[in-house]
């Protein structure tokens, strides 16, 4: 069994390190050319999970179509508003054969159409005529890459569009310390992991303020309610969000060291830096950004009352200060819960 992984960041590289310990060959497929040859010539990644030793099962190449070639999955793992671009190139490529599974691992909307994921995909596939010889998946939940990559239990939730044997490749992803459950609720499972970052960079605001326990409690549990809002109104189960993608995911990534989401929150209130500014300054990509553009633009089609969402958005993008932000919550007019 061979698995083309697409993307060398810390996740993509965490996940193929797992994956060597059932699949025969693991191929990383990145862009720079620097980061590929440190990668086969140290046996770890440096850049983006440095101290962590690479099974020797495990290469990485520049060449996309020696990635896919004989590969019997495929695992999306790059920036979600990059996610388009890659699939439309493999979903071009020669060396991807029929029947061949595509995964997305991104989490979040693609902000210029307002489309999940795994419409992006499909919708890739369908240009090159692939649509019907690819099932389409999406690999998500609570699995910091960091966690991942030192073997520390960990579960995620394994959904797909009609087509795909999802219980076999649930098989071949999980392992000894990686569990996949799979779920029928796709839109659920995909508004879940991508929302949740949004109230990670709230909670990280809100920490950096010198908040407490109680503010954080308040923010995950009023932020559920939110997404409840949201991914029922998309067509999403709302038992969903209370599971692995939904909660489970929420409750990680809001207190999480290793939460990229949360600890941008924070350093947002570390001084006057611009937060577009921050942003520009970090190797890995803030997704719940652009989750926040998203998610309040379907707020605003969908007429739902998003608030902690809003807030975010202005403190972001309106140059709000968080001290303001989270004084407008509490004053908000009350109301039954």
């Amino acid at each position: 069994m061979k698995a083309a992984i697409l993307g060398t960041g810390s996740w993509g590289t965490a996940f193929g390190r797992h994956l060597c310990h059932k699949w025969d060959r693991v191929v990383l497929w990145g862009i720079e050319t620097a980061q590929v040859d440190s990668i086969n010539r140290t046996g770890t990644n440096p850049d983006f999970l440095p101290g962590v030793d690479l099974p020797p099962t495990l290469r990485a190449t520049t060449d996309l179509g020696d990635c896919l070639d004989g590969a019997d999955a495929v695992f999306v793992v790059v920036p979600s508003q990059a996610v388009r671009g890659v699939v439309e190139q493999v979903a071009a490529c020669p060396q991807l054969a029929d029947g061949v599974p595509v995964v997305n691992m991104a989490k979040g909307f693609e902000v210029k159409t307002l489309k999940r994921l795994s419409e992006v995909l499909d919708e890739s596939l369908a240009a090159a005529g692939g649509r019907d010889r690819h099932p389409v998946g999406v690999l998500l939940g609570p699995s910091h890459a960091e966690e991942v990559a030192r073997e520390l239990p960990t579960a995620v939730v394994l959904a797909g569009l009609p087509g795909g044997d999802w219980a076999h490749w649930q098989t071949w992803i999980s392992g000894p310390f990686f569990r996949a459950y799979t779920n029928d609720d796709l839109i659920g499972v995909e508004i879940a992991t991508g929302f949740k970052n949004i109230i990670a960079l709230a909670v990280g605001m809100a920490d950096g303020l010198g908040t407490g326990d109680n503010t954080r409690g308040t923010l995950m549990t009023r932020g559920m309610v939110e997404l409840a809002r949201l991914g029922c109104a998309l067509g999403g189960k709302r038992e969903t969000f209370a599971g692995l993608a939904g909660m489970g995911d929420m409750i990680t990534t809001c207190i999480s060291r290793h939460s990229r989401n949360r600890n941008f929150g924070e350093a947002v209130t570390g001084g006057d830096t611009d937060p577009q500014e921050l942003l520009a300054d970090r190797i890995q990509v803030v997704e719940g950004v652009y989750m926040t553009q998203a998610a309040l633009k379907l707020s605003e089609k969908l007429q739902i009352e998003l608030p902690i969402t809003k807030q975010v958005h202005d403190v972001l993008f309106s140059g709000k200060p968080p001290r303001q932000a989270m004084r407008e919550l509490m004053e908000r007019e009350l109301r039954p819960e």
